[in-house]
């Protein structure tokens, strides 16, 4: 608030000199002096050019032409341009050695606020108090007062060169009015950016003790496209606060969007429309405490603290928080969790993963439980990790499936997008998990797994075509419905009922989408069974052969009966592979017949065209042999 102090100071100059000299001197001439007198009180060049009129009744004033004011000396941008400057004070306020502006104009404006890599800012002037004229006091201010100030179609520039940003504000209207220096102020102020609305109203308690550095009590409320900020309680000239913020936003994208962050699309639930309040400290520029939060994203509901730094290329944030039931199920989007009897495939719907770039974060967060759309979680305690637009959950003591889960999973942007997981489960139930995971509802029990996977792509469809990775199932005990094993072995027909199972495990490896298998193992009372193929995880298709084999049945040796399982998960057809069944229980058999079939087929042969079968000669030669032999007889014939 220097800045204000010395333009205050300077206009009061400016105003007498003007007002003194205007009947005696020429207009040029008032000019230099003005502008003389108020570069010596801002230590900047101040240029007036252009005609200089004088209004006496009702108040003291004058207006000029053009009027520049000079940037730092590090920089070439001057630091504010208007076509004109209009200024009416107090003439008895003046005699009391006070100032009293009852009117400043500022038309159409240019100012440049520059911030240098080193810190240096371009609103900054040099400290000359006393030469100004300041009276002795705790603020070292003039006692001065504004009536009101506006300023009409303005544009400000702000140039942040340590952060290597720019924002451009244009149509700035504003209107300020501080009406006793020791009493309360208020400003009113809107523009555009990027076409995009803004707003500012605010009040100071005491605008003596806010341009002393001193924290005031101030109400300030800020709106844009798609949202709106409120603050209440004390603020300094140094933008120090505390005090009680709360934020309104109907769309988190356009309101971002209108301050210049960006318009990420968030998924429903992850902030689409906000709503948060909290106690805040902001301190030392770049330091934002947040006590006693309430964060509402959508329809999730989390409470907690949070601390965030705003130096740097981007905001750093670090939070505590706990929430009851979150639903991000929107992160699977339609289609894409390969769930009920849909067979339409993961969505191809392009996923936007911007929103990992806005900030970095680490974020321990306790939840009752999370609904991620493909993956359900119980009571659980969780780690978000968000660096360089990488994020990592971790998860150390998570609940989920009537079981226990643990391990990471990672989003990357770095690159391209690409998801990835290490994840443990103990003792969940597998029923559960595989309806959410592959629409899968045929087996059921409770297991014990891991699965190591990576995938990359634009959208869902592309990530499960390209997994790749490797796991592992193991199962005390289980059902599995839509087989009958028993029923299978005993008639020959078991697509029906359910199998009760003992034991099972398998272990398998995914590459390009599709994941193989070829250990699974299984036992029940008197069966044992394996099995072997592929499940196209990006396909949604599976084409697998599971072969049960009788221990010791009625025949006294073991039988086994090939089942094949084939085509979409959302409708496998389930069917006994006669063929291979065969091969397996009855080749030798099979042989036997094959023999006994050959044996009958030669005797007939010798017998209607008296051809002898040589050794090792089959039939098929034997009878040509034969009709060639009594072709050549009929040919010789013809000499005779």
């Amino acid at each position: 608030m220097r800045f204000l102090r010395w333009i205050f100071i300077a206009v009061f100059l400016f105003v007498g000199f003007a007002a003194a000299g205007l009947m005696l001197l020429p207009k040029e001439r008032i000019a230099k002096v003005a502008s003389a007198e108020m570069s010596k009180a801002l230590g900047r060049e101040v240029l007036i050019s252009g005609d200089i009129g004088l209004s006496v009744w009702p108040v003291l004033g004058v207006k000029t032409g053009p009027v520049q004011i000079a940037g730092p000396e590090w920089d070439a941008a001057p630091l504010l341009k208007a076509e004109a400057l209009s200024i009416g004070v107090g003439a008895a306020a003046a005699l009391k050695r006070e100032i009293e502006i009852r009117r400043v104009e500022l038309v159409s404006p240019e100012i440049n606020l520059i911030t240098a890599k080193d810190g240096r800012v371009s609103w900054a002037f040099g400290e000359s108090t006393e030469a100004a004229g300041a009276t002795e006091g705790s603020t070292g201010v003039t006692p001065f007062s504004l009536a009101r100030a506006t300023v009409t179609g303005g544009t400000v520039l702000i140039d942040d060169r340590r952060a290597g940003t720019r924002e451009k504000l244009t149509g700035l209207d504003v209107a300020l009015s501080m009406p006793k220096l020791a009493g309360p102020a208020t400003l009113k102020l809107s523009g555009l950016r990027g076409g995009a609305a803004l707003s500012l109203e605010g009040t100071v308690g005491n605008a003596r003790d806010l341009i002393a550095g001193k924290l005031t009590p101030v109400t300030a409320r800020f709106e844009a496209a798609g949202g709106s900020a409120r603050f209440e309680g004390r603020m300094s000239q140094a933008l120090e606060a505390e005090g009680q913020m709360s934020l309104s936003i109907s769309s988190t994208s356009t309101f971002m969007q209108s301050l210049g962050l960006g318009a990420a699309e968030l998924p429903r639930g992850m902030g689409q429309a906000i709503d948060m309040t909290g106690q805040v400290t902001f301190s030392g520029g770049e330091i934002v405490n947040l006590r006693g939060m309430t964060l509402k994203l959508d329809q999730n509901t989390l409470t907690g603290d949070a601390d965030i730094r705003l130096g740097g290329a981007k905001p750093q944030i670090t939070a505590k928080l706990a929430a009851g039931a979150l639903d991000f199920a929107s992160l699977a989007a339609e289609g894409g969790s390969g769930g009920g009897e849909s067979s339409a495939g993961w969505s191809k719907t392009t996923i936007d993963a911007s929103g990992l770039a806005a900030v970095n974060a680490e974020v321990s967060l306790a939840v009752q439980s999370l609904d991620a759309g493909m993956i359900k979680l119980g009571a659980s305690s969780l780690g978000v990790s968000l660096d360089n637009s990488r994020l990592v959950l971790k998860l150390p003591k998570a609940t989920g499936y009537g079981g226990q889960i643990s391990g990471e999973f990672v989003v990357n942007n770095r690159g391209g997008l690409s998801v990835g997981g290490n994840l443990n489960i103990l003792q969940a139930d597998v029923k559960s998990l595989l309806v959410d995971l592959m629409g899968v509802e045929r087996l059921s029990g409770k297991g014990d797994g891991f699965v190591k996977f990576l995938g990359s792509g634009r959208n869902l469809d592309a990530i499960m075509n390209s997994l790749s990775g490797n796991g592992g199932l193991a199962m005390a005990g289980g059902t599995i419905s839509g087989l009958d094993l028993n029923g299978l072995m005993g008639t020959g027909n078991g697509t029906k009922g359910t199998t009760v199972f003992d034991k099972l495990g398998a272990s398998f490896d995914i590459k390009a989408g599709v994941l193989s298998n070829d250990n699974l193992n299984m036992t029940l009372p008197r069966i044992a069974a394996t099995g072997k193929g592929v499940v196209g995880l990006g396909a949604q298709t599976i084409n697998y052969v599971f072969t049960p084999v009788a221990l010791k049945a009625s025949s006294g040796k073991d039988l086994a009966f090939p089942v094949k399982i084939y085509g979409p998960w959302s409708n496998p057809k389930i069917i006994p592979d006669l063929s291979a069944a065969i091969d397996l229980n009855f080749k030798e058999k099979k042989e036997e017949v094959k023999q006994k079939a050959n044996d009958a087929i030669k005797k007939k042969v010798e017998q209607e065209l008296g051809v002898t079968v040589g050794e090792g000669q089959s039939v098929e030669d034997a009878v040509k042999q034969g009709v060639e032999d009594k072709l050549k007889k009929e040919l010789f014939k013809i000499f005779e």
